[in-house]
């Protein structure tokens, strides 16, 4: 796999779906093992993936980054035939080493268009906007996929409010408390928290704009793994994961477990804008996201949505 901006060729590389995408357009492919998965190649994503990478502290909040890949056999992996000499850039997958993930897929920001976008696009996008939680939190959950759960359907997840996404979020949570514990539920919501909130300083930091852009929340609903954990076994490299559940004040990053992790994706109206300052409507999503968190610390567990 090539590094960087450089360009490889499919070859006998092997292409499947992606099993566990729960948003977005997809076509997504998972590449050979499933440490990398290809996404078709937007030029402004790609753009803002390679400026990203001069700056290291919002590059440890993105996905890695691993150039661009041309498929020319025009077969995916699974046998569906798929356009000769598609171009995708190829990332970090997210889900790569979890036995039970559960995803959750959260739009960020108030503002979905993008700069150039024509008057008719505008008024469409800020329609939706006002009509889903975009507008009023700029927060808005996309999908998610929950272990031992049913799923919802996404259009579903359009029809949230700010009454109900609570609930919504809660259902993402509840396999970690149905399938570990209640202690773990609340270190994966800390956790999560701790990030975000880490995110949030380095936007007010950088001078992006991210309109369209979501958060990808993972993690791993396994009770072997989280025993694991605890019991100091060693463990993969997976993630960044403090340790705060035992030790709220640590700032070593010793719990790189693979337990869980959080990545800003989705970069196809998303650019570097030197000189304009901090991208304050992603920056209020942030806020409003960890609010809706804390709020799930001190609330009853919902039930699990099925």
């Amino acid at each position: 796999m090539a590094n960087h901006a450089e360009t490889t060729t499919s070859g006998e590389t092997q292409f499947q779906l992606l099993e566990h995408q729960v948003a977005g357009h997809g076509g997504v492919l998972r590449v050979g093992e499933g440490k990398v998965v290809a996404k078709p190649l937007i030029q402004r994503e790609q753009q803002f993936y390679e400026a990203s990478a001069q700056c290291a502290k919002f590059k440890a909040f993105i996905p890695g980054y691993y150039g661009t890949l041309q498929q020319q056999d025009g077969v995916a992996g699974d046998g569906s035939s798929s356009t000769a000499d598609s171009s995708y850039i190829c990332l970090e997958n997210l889900t790569d080493g979890y036995e039970k993930p559960c995803i959750l897929d959260v739009k960020i920001g108030t503002r979905i268009h993008d700069i150039d976008a024509s008057p008719e696009k505008v008024a469409k996008m800020l329609g939706k906007a006002q009509e889903t939680t975009t507008g009023s939190l700029g927060v808005r959950i996309c999908g998610m996929s929950v272990q031992g759960t049913t799923g919802q359907a996404r259009d579903w997840f359009a029809k949230l409010t700010v009454e109900t996404i609570r609930d919504a979020f809660a259902m993402y949570f509840s396999a970690a408390e149905s399938m570990v514990s209640a202690e773990y539920r609340r270190f994966v919501i800390r956790q999560f928290i701790l990030e975000v909130e880490e995110l949030a300083a380095v936007i007010r930091s950088v001078e992006t704009r991210m309109y369209a852009s979501s958060l990808l929340f993972v993690y791993d609903a396994s009770r072997a793994r989280y025993e694991q954990f605890v019991s100091g076994a060693p463990r993969d490299n997976k993630s960044d994961c403090n340790d705060n559940e035992y030790d709220e004040d640590s700032e070593e990053d010793e719990g790189r477990d693979g337990l869980l992790d959080v990545k800003a994706i989705d970069f196809a109206h998303s650019h570097w804008v030197p000189g304009q300052g901090c991208d304050e409507l992603y920056l209020f999503g942030l806020e409003k996201l960890v609010e809706i968190l804390r709020g799930l610390l001190v609330e009853e567990p919902a039930a699990s949505g099925e």
